[in-house]
């Protein structure tokens, strides 16, 4: 190797004496140049890259307890990994025709919410102990189009989905009920407060994020940006809201006033994705300028710059430990599989700490009829007589305004409150 190594020496230097002087300040720039792609490349390969997609991965995600991770692509599938050295393979799922634009946990880790370009929501039961973890419980096509966002609620009685039809959707779990929230735009990036009291909404090819209540009116609007907006999170302290955009640049805003407190700016092009651990101690974006930053939220500091050379990051994750980062990042070859890249943090482990699991409880009614008198009834003056089998004459209560009838028999009637 060192033999060799003098004979690539002996070259250039050979090279370099040919050339006249202007000649040997553009070879000693080409030098420098591919001096640093080198140290680039060399960086990108200390670092872990998975490649199982065959096209662009859209979303990546952690599980709530760190032993997953969970990748969509344009390539209309899902792939369900281990999170641990193995990286094993444990599932993919193609239950989504077009590309997989979201996914999202319960707080709980028990449910996982999946759309996309079919419009279609699909919400799995997540089961870690079983070797197929994932098992389809329901589809609700509820927006027209594209869905771009998908939201679980933090108290997991209620998801959220946002999308190309201009719509936000929200389906109350325990009631059975769909609520849209109709904008005149498609949404590009949205969120939900804390106490679910108002929801943070962000238009295509637009610069304002609004902040409506429950009834869809606006509270206020958050203005500063000069792009469109690209993701939306929610500090866990309720206070900020900190959204990144095609600008370049990466915001936090006081909630209550709606005034930008501070803004990053270490990304060269559109901020593609960002995301927050769970305590919300720190935050990491990623860029189409191959680029990753790793913050200190309270001190409103970058702690850490990762720069992987000829690479695009479509989306980015912190796990729930603080320990790595999940980089959603593809090369222009096609021929190539595209992956992600596991950046270590080089932060303190923090123990992840979940909800026990949430059991969702309905409210549903059973009524029982009346007892009542098969030989005769007054009615209107007159003597009625009434048939035992006729169970329109079985006095079941009359349903309260807030109660709905959703099933009848002889012995019973089913209500659901509304």
């Amino acid at each position: 190797m060192r033999y060799e190594l003098q004979l690539v020496m002996k070259q250039i230097w050979y090279n370099f004496r040919l050339f006249d002087s202007s000649m040997r300040l553009f070879y000693l720039f080409f030098l420098f140049f591919m001096l640093l792609q080198s140290r680039a490349y060399a960086q990108n390969m200390n670092w872990e890259y998975e490649a199982n997609h065959q096209d662009d991965i859209t979303t990546i995600v952690f599980s709530p307890d760190a032993k997953y991770i969970i990748t969509g692509s344009w390539d209309e599938s899902i792939i369900i990994q281990k999170n641990d050295s193995t990286r094993e393979i444990i599932q993919q799922i193609h239950k989504n025709r077009g590309a997989v634009k979201s996914i999202a946990f319960s707080r709980d880790g028990y449910h996982m919410l999946t759309g996309g370009q079919d419009g279609k929501l699909n919400v799995f039961e997540f089961d870690g102990l079983k070797s197929k973890p994932v098992s389809l419980d329901t589809t609700y096509d509820v927006n027209a189009c594209q869905i771009n966002q998908l939201l679980y609620g933090p108290s997991m009685r209620s998801i959220y989905s946002a999308g190309d039809d201009g719509r936000f959707i929200v389906i109350d779990l325990i009631r059975d009920r769909i609520i849209p929230i109709k904008t005149t735009r498609p949404i590009s990036a949205a969120a939900i407060a804390i106490d679910q009291m108002s929801y943070f909404i962000a238009h295509e090819n637009k610069t304002e994020i609004q902040q409506l209540d429950v009834m869809g009116r606006k509270i206020r609007s958050f203005n500063g940006h000069q792009d469109q907006i690209t993701d939306i999170e929610v500090s866990v302290d309720r206070k900020h809201l900190i959204t990144s955009s095609k600008d370049k640049t990466v915001r936090l805003w006081n909630i209550k006033t709606g005034k930008q407190i501070h803004q990053f700016q270490d990304h060269s092009w559109t901020v593609t994705d960002i995301s927050c651990d769970p305590m919300g101690l720190y935050l990491v974006s990623g860029s189409l300028d191959g680029t990753v930053q790793l913050y200190d939220l309270k001190n409103k500091k970058q702690l850490q710059s990762y720069h992987l050379t000829g690479y695009k990051v479509n989306a980015i994750s912190i796990s729930p430990d603080c320990t790595s980062i999940l980089a959603a990042a593809h090369q222009e070859e096609d021929n190539k599989k595209s992956g992600y890249f596991i950046l270590p943090t080089n932060l303190s482990y923090h123990p992840v700490l979940l909800p026990e699991k949430y059991i969702l409880q309905k409210k549903i009614k059973i009524i029982e009829p009346k007892p009542f008198n098969i030989k005769s009834k007054i009615n209107m003056g007159r003597n009625t007589i009434h048939d035992e089998n006729n169970t329109a004459d079985k006095a079941f209560s009359k349903p309260k305004p807030n109660e709905k009838v959703i099933k009848r028999t002889d012995q019973i009637e089913i209500r659901i409150e509304e």
